[in-house]
This record gives structure tokens, C-alpha cells and sequence, in this order.
């Protein structure tokens, strides 16, 4: 069966700080970030608007330079926050190369990555501050800068709000070295380092060119909107979540945070969260939640007649989905509309059940390499159980197929698909 799918049209950029500058251009009103302040049990909730984002990152971005990190690498290193994205991006868009790391590593693997990298600088949370101690005195470290995003650590430290204050003298005094900064697409802007078939992580390099082509691919089969609310909940150091954060960037949409995986219901409803790039693992978990509770109910036959009703309607131009599951729905949020999978296979029965309710759920394949989605399922191409068509841009051939034109997979998880497809 050859399947069709939708082509949206995406204007093309050469690199982000294009795409970024267009962003803030059209929406600069518009929230990109709401932060959660908890102190004691008051919760408040400041707004960073995408103009806000863009003073900072330049701020950021000019003290950077200014402290001679032109050119040079940057290390990012805490749980996903608006100061991390404001760093990544600061770097990524004119100061030199970024390098983030996976905050779940050892201290020893912090080590190691931030000597083989050969990193300047590092950014970091206080989490993370005896192991900053502990690199500052060796004599193996190439860091020569410390910034703490959260606390002020004293001597040989400094914090992400001196920077920034900084940076804001610097512009305010004319400098726009980094402003003005030429961006080369194809120069490596990103050091990532992955788990390989070695024990040592691998480092993949990324361009501009890499990250706005993916970007660009991505949007041309799947529809974001300014109005949309995306729940970053897939760590910034994986490449699926840094590219999904710049993708984000680029639509006018609000980000918000996830509080763990305990609260993602929670949160879904809190935030009236739209759009949301996660894992199997937490889709089913929420799917199987849903199922156990019709089920409590009694209505699990009619559930199942009615998705099946529903189905049929759709394929010939009614869609009542929304309507007729509304409670279900409602459970999620009530504006969930959008959900991708990606990093392992997504059980058929799921995806299938979502989409008969009318959460259009898609799945991906990709590689921290191809920066990083390779195909990906659209709302007029899905399947249960593929992982879609390449992306406009992308051409993959299969390895050394068999006689039926599929290779087998080596993996032995029971759960695991069985096939490369």
C-alpha cells in the first residue's frame, strides 16, 4: 500500500539564529517559557516572553565572548530549565561549540567527558558543585570558566545572573560582536556525546545545517501552532530533546516543564498542555491508566464499539472523535492533541487508541548522529507499528536486506519490534 501524506509549507533557513530572530519577529509577545516558583506551599508562575528570551540569550551570548569563549567550547550540564535552553541556544548561536551532558552521569563520567571534550567553560547547577571543586583543582581540566546557573558559590565561581548583567553592560556600552556574529551552517556548533556499541560514549558533531534541515523536515509533516503548549519532558542533553526544545523555538509556542513523572497528568491539566514528544514507555503507562479505569467502569465493550464507530466516520469526513471521548480527553488536559513517540517502539494497540480518541499520536525513528529524526508518521500517514516515511530530505536504504527486503534486528527484548522497518 503506498501511502500519502501531508506536506506543510515551511519557509527554509540557513541556520537558527535565523530561524530564532524570525520567531521573536512575529511573536515577541508571545510566552515561550512559564516557570513554576514554588516557596513553601505558594505557587506563582513567571512568564518569559520570546522577546525576554532573546534579550537574555544576547546578554548571555556577549558576556560569553566578552570573557574570550569566542570560538571556544561550552559545557551544559543540569535538569531541564529555562536557564539551561537559554545557554544552549546562547552558544549555539554565535559563541562557539556546546556540550551537553547528561546529568544522570557519574562523577567520574562528568570528569571524563568535560577532559575529552576539552571544554572552556562549563554551566552548570549547584547540584553539581563539588564535582566543580574537585575540577577546578585538577590539573587535567581545560575549564577555565564556572558558571552557576542557581547559587553563588564564591571565589572562582561566578553566577549566570552576574553574566548576565554583565553582557547587558556590554550591549548597553555598543558591543555587538555577538550580535552580529556570522554563523557558519556547516562549522560543528554541538559536541553529543551518545552510548555506542563500546563502553566509552561516542561523540556525534552537529551543524546549523544539520539541526534547521531536521527542523525544517519535521514541520513540513507535522503541524505546531503559536497557540500551542509543548511539555518538555525529554531531557535537553538527548538530541530528540534539544531539537525538539529549537523546534519549539521556532513555531511561537509555550514550553513548559515537566514536575516528574509522577505529576504528568497533573501537569497536562495544569499547563492545558497541547503537544508533548516523549517516550513509549510514559504513553502507555497513561493509555493502560485510561483502559484500567473503563474498565472499573464497566464500559470497556462499549468504548471499544464506539472507537470503532468513530473510526469508520472519520474515513469518510466526520470526525467526532473529540466530542464523543471528551472525557477522556478532558482527563488529559482536555487540549492534548498532538503526541510523538520516539527512542523505542510504540505498542500498535496504543497508538491505534489514542488516535481513535483524536490525540494524533506518530511515531519516529532517528539517531543522535542525523541530529535527529530520519521518518516519522503524519496525520495523513500512519500505520500502528511503523515508525512513517522518511522525511522530505532524507533517503535510507536498508543494509544487507534478506529475500522479503528487511533485515533483522539483533535486538532480544521481548517487547522489542522484531523488525527494522
Amino acid at each position: 500500500m503506498k501511502l500519502k501524506r501531508k506536506v506543510y509549507d515551511v519557509k527554509e533557513y540557513r541556520e537558527y539564529k535565523e530561524y530564532l530572530n524570525s520567531t521573536v519577529e512575529l511573536y515577541p509577545n508571545n510566552v515561550a517559557f512559564r516557570i513554576k516558583e514554588k516557596e513553601g506551599k505558594n505557587i506563582t508562575y513567571k512568564d518569559i516572553t520570546y522577546i525576554k528570551l532573546k534579550e537574555d540569550i544576547d546578554k548571555l551570548g556577549t558576556a560569553l565572548v566578552d570573557l574570550g569563549l569566542k570560538g571556544k567550547r561550552v559545557a551544559v550540564i543540569g535538569k531541564n530549565s529555562y536557564e539551561w535552553a537559554m545557554a544552549y541556544v546562547a552558544v549555539l548561536n554565535g559563541v562557539g561549540v556546546v556540550v551537553p551532558l547528561d546529568r544522570g552521569l557519574s562523577e567520574e563520567e562528568v570528569i571524563s567527558l568535560l577532559e575529552r571534550s576539552k571544554a572552556d567553560c562549563i554551566i552548570f547547577e549547584s547540584p553539581y558543585a563539588d564535582i566543580m571543586k574537585k575540577v577546578k583543582k585538577s590539573e587535567n581540566s581545560n575549564l577555565k570558566e564556572y558558571i552557576c546557573m542557581d547559587a553563588d558559590l564564591g571565589e572562582g565561581f561566578e553566577t549566570l545572573e552576574e553574566v548576565l548583567k554583565r553582557g547587558a553592560e556590554l550591549l548597553e556600552a555598543g558591543n555587538r560582536e555577538y550580535v552580529d556574529a556570522e554563523i557558519d551552517p556547516e562549522a560543528m556548533v554541538t559536541i553529543v556525546f551518545t552510548s555506542g556499541t563500546t563502553s566509552a560514549s561516542k561523540a556525534a558533531m552537529l551543524s546549523h545545517r544539520n539541526f534547521v534541515s531536521n527542523i525544517h523536515d519535521v514541520f513540513s509533516i507535522i503541524a505546531i501552532y503559536d497557540t500551542d503548549v509543548y511539555m518538555a519532558f525529554l531531557p535537553f542533553h538527548h538530541t530528540l530533546g534539544s531539537t525538539g526544545l529549537l523546534a519549539m523555538l521556532t513555531t511561537g509556542a509555550e514550553i513548559v516543564f515537566c514536575d516528574g513523572l509522577r505529576y504528568i497528568q497533573q501537569n497536562l491539566k495544569e499547563y492545558q498542555v497541547s503537544a508533548f514528544l516523549c517516550v513509549p514507555l510514559l504513553i502507555e503507562s497513561m493509555y493502560k491508566k485510561i483502559m484500567e479505569e473503563i474498565a472499573k467502569q464497566g464500559k470497556t465493550k462499549l468504548i471499544q464499539t464506539m472507537m470503532k464507530s468513530c473510526n469508520a466516520l472519520t474515513k469518510i469526513g466526520v470526525d467526532i472523535r473529540r466530542k464523543v471521548f471528551k472525557q477522556i480527553i478532558d482527563n488529559l488536559g482536555g487540549k492534548l492533541r498532538f503526541m510523538m513517540s520516539g527512542a523505542a517502539p510504540l505498542d500498535k494497540v496504543v497508538a491505534a487508541g489514542y488516535n481513535s480518541f483524536g490525540i494524533l499520536t506518530v511515531q519516529g525513528y532517528g539517531l543522535t548522529e542525523t541530529a535527529p529524526v530520519l521518518s516519522g508518521e503524519n496525520i495523513t500517514a500512519i500505520r500502528p507499528g511503523s515508525c512513517g516515511l522518511p522525511l522530505p530530505s532524507v533517503d535510507i536504504k536498508i543494509d544487507n536486506p534478506n529475500s522479503d527486503g528487511v533485515r533483522r534486528n539483533s535486538c532480544k527484548r521481548t517487547k522489542c519490534n522484531d523488525w527494522i522497518l
